[in-house]
């Protein structure tokens, strides 16, 4: 593994603070350091405190929810460290806008350990270092002579032996080590090892605090109900009536919808129920579900399609529906705020977004407003979006009281900020050889980047790039796609349905990578090429893809015989989409399709290159995890709109796979040097095609719009 090329010197500041001991962190991307007078008793972005009774604290940026970030980046510290694998807890970082650079408090993209691979070793070799040179200091020999070893420094020749804790004051008043050295890959202790997650235990007995779990004194709890139409208003409602419910004791208007304020969540939801709350207006009266696949299609048609006049030529139309993130804990947030502060806990995956949310809503300063990060009860996007923070604070400002906000599961998913519904066109003509020569790609979809994220798209570019990142492109800011394929023609066109959207678990992905390795699919039969022969001959300039593809092919034992219905199904993904090295999953689904039209995923063989793996068991369970999530959306999921309205509202009718839809799975991680990946998102979106493939092997039928259980496949 290379060093970093990083500055060290100018990315390391040690300080004392009184009963803290040593207290190390960096500054990432700004070459100023962080000086003394800024650290408060509550520090800011990546650091590490050892303090005098020798527990080590790794406070740093990003949010916890069930990825197990906390566990591979307390790995890396350690590592690095020397330390007592057991000393050390992790704790989500304040939130401080001088320290929102590019690597800022943001938990998205499976980022948490790339991001902070480097900083963390960084940190934890230049405080090894420091210890180490603290107690050749106090016992007066050569520092080459100590070593550093399980939280302690040893002199090997006086055996003299001191734990980091009782170094770590003398180790602060040190100079900051310019060049800390780094293990090499032999060196490692932990990484590469199944640790259990550090927050297992916790889990188990109930400790663990999500954002539903905030208690404080004298804390009121609030249920809120807004508009069933898409930016519609709050027109009138009865609080008498619900001010007659015991417990209930206020009645508070919020964004396009209104807030019960009760002394229990029971008697608040009790008290919703007889509010009688009236709406009017809204952007999408009379939207249906139809209404959308009908503008997509004639946004399409008005592009118009190319003549193609070869011999062999593809045709189609694949189309995907609104999704929504479904996460077990629905969107919640406690605020207290008062004349001069605000204090927010809220299960979010963006600390400066929640920061920036309870600003404009209480006029207050950054240095007035405290944000607690909860673990997250499952995030998949949707708590990049503060739409839940915004509430608590307004009610809370309005009461001068500790007020928690959470939604029904009805709330959750009726007013969410959904994956797009999309449509793509293909037209593609194979050359005498099989291969494509002409490939036109039309796109209708809402623009994530603009109505997602509010950002206006860049003037020399006329595409979203989170909504082509990932297909087949020839655009020239964004790195060639690992397919090689001529001829490329590809269009991207914003449709505004008036539907909130939002990134739903690899935004690019989970839409493009159906479609694309559908229309390899497609294709290869065209060609009368097996499906994996045929991607094999694209993908031969990709030696990590092609490696990652056969291995899985490999596993899965392609083109064994199988009984009768049954089929095998191959796809492949890479993530981040504009990464020169990112994570690379190939998967093989086996599925079923009984006499009478039942399907059944039997089995799913998965083989990821994620780089440098920092704990193989994290990486198989965000492999499992991904894989189901993604069967899920294949099979079951689908919102619907009726009148402008979601059609869905609990689980009842929001379908996702249960513990009877569960293949048996089979994870394999490849050996590589690469730097460290994600793994979280890679793995969600080849499961789509894969099974979608693997029942065109087993009926001859093509599945090109989704769920696959809405449709009729004998």
């Amino acid at each position: 593994m290379k060093n970093s090329n990083m500055n060290r010197r100018t990315f390391l500041k040690v300080t004392t603070v009184a009963g803290s001991g040593l207290l190390v962190g960096c500054t990432f991307d700004s070459p100023k350091l962080i000086s003394s007078a800024q650290v408060k008793e509550t520090e800011l972005g990546l650091w590490v405190r050892i303090s005098r009774d020798n527990k080590i604290t790794l406070i740093l940026p990003a949010s916890e929810m069930g990825q197990q970030a906390h566990t591979g980046q307390a790995m890396i510290l350690s590592d690095e460290l020397e330390a007592n694998w057991e000393t050390i807890q992790v704790v989500t970082a304040p939130v401080h806008s001088e320290y929102m650079t590019s690597s800022s408090q943001n938990t998205g993209g499976s980022g948490s350990i790339q991001h902070w691979w480097e900083r963390l070793r960084l940190v934890g070799a230049g405080t090894r270092e420091m210890l180490t040179s603290a107690a050749a200091k106090k016992w007066n020999v050569p520092v080459s002579e100590c070593k550093a070893k399980n939280g302690y420094v040893v002199h090997s020749p006086s055996g003299k032996k001191s734990s980091y804790g009782l170094l770590a004051e003398d180790a602060a008043k040190l100079s900051t080590p310019g060049n800390p050295r780094l293990k090499t890959p032999d060196q490692y202790s932990l990484i590469g090892k199944p640790i259990p997650k550090v927050h297992i235990p916790a889990k188990i007995n109930g400790s663990a605090k999500f954002g539903v779990d905030v208690r404080l004194p004298g804390m009121l709890f609030a249920a809120v109900s807004q508009s069933p139409v898409f930016g519609g208003q709050l027109k009138s409602y009865d609080e008498v009536a619900a001010k007659g419910i015991r417990g209930v004791e206020y009645v508070v208007p919020i964004p396009n919808g209104v807030a019960v304020v009760a002394d229990t969540n029971w008697h608040a939801n009790e008290g919703l129920k007889v509010l009688n709350p009236q709406f009017e207006g809204g952007e999408s009266i009379g939207l249906d579900s139809k209404k959308v696949s009908d503008k997509l299609r004639s946004t399409l048609d008005e592009l118009g399609k190319s003549d193609l006049l070869g011999r062999k030529v593809l045709d189609v139309e694949y189309e995907m529906p609104y999704l929504q993130h479904a996460t077990m804990e629905p969107m919640n947030c406690t605020a207290h705020v008062t004349s001069d502060s605000c204090q927010v806990w809220a299960p979010t995956q963006d600390q400066l977004g929640t920061l920036e949310a309870a600003m404009e809503v209480t006029g207050l300063s950054e240095n007035q407003i405290k944000i607690h990060t909860t673990l997250i009860g499952g995030g998949f996007g949707r708590r990049l979006l503060p739409d839940f923070v915004t509430q608590a604070v307004i009610v809370s400002k309005a009461l001068k009281k500790p007020v928690q906000v959470a939604w029904s599961r009805e709330e959750d998913t009726q007013h969410g900020f959904y994956r797009p519904a999309s449509m793509s066109r293909f037209q593609v003509e194979l050359g005498e050889d099989g291969m494509p020569v002409k490939w036109k790609n039309q796109v209708a979809q809402p623009n994530l980047a603009t109505l997602a994220f509010k950002l206006p798209l860049l003037k020399w570019i006329d595409f979203d790039p989170m909504v082509i990142a990932s297909s087949v492109h020839d655009y020239p800011i964004i790195p060639k796609h690992f397919y090689k394929v001529e001829g490329i023609d590809m269009t991207h066109t914003g449709v505004d349905l008036g539907v909130p959207i939002g990134p739903w678990r690899a935004p690019p992905n989970s839409i493009n990578v159906f479609y694309l390795e559908s229309v390899i699919d497609e294709l290869s039969y065209m060609a009368g090429v097996d499906p994996l022969d045929y991607r094999i001959k694209l993908i031969k300039n990709s030696p990590r893809h092609l490696s990652v593809l056969k291995q899985v092919a490999n596993q899965a034992g392609w083109g064994k015989s199988l009984p009768e219905g049954h089929g095998l199904g191959i796809s492949i993904n890479d993530w981040p989409p504009m990464d020169d090295a990112p994570s690379v999953v190939a998967q093989v689904a086996e599925v079923s399709v009984s006499k009478r039209g039942k399907i059944k995923v039997h089995r799913v063989d998965c083989v990821v290159d994620c780089g440098l793996v920092i704990n193989p068991d994290s990486v198989k369970a965000q492999m499992e995890g991904s894989i189901v999530m993604g069967m899920s959306q294949a099979l079951f999921e689908q919102l619907t709109l009726e009148n402008g309205r979601v059609a869905q509202s609990n689980f009842d009718d929001y379908k996702i796979a249960r513990m009877r839809d569960m293949p048996e799975i089979e994870v394999s991680i490849v050996n590589s040097d690469a730097p460290p990946k994600g793994c979280a998102e890679p793995g969600t979106a080849p499961i789509v095609s894969a099974i979608t493939n693997a029942i065109f092997a087993s009926t001859g039928k093509r599945i090109r719009r989704l769920p696959i259980g809405k449709q009729k496949l004998v």
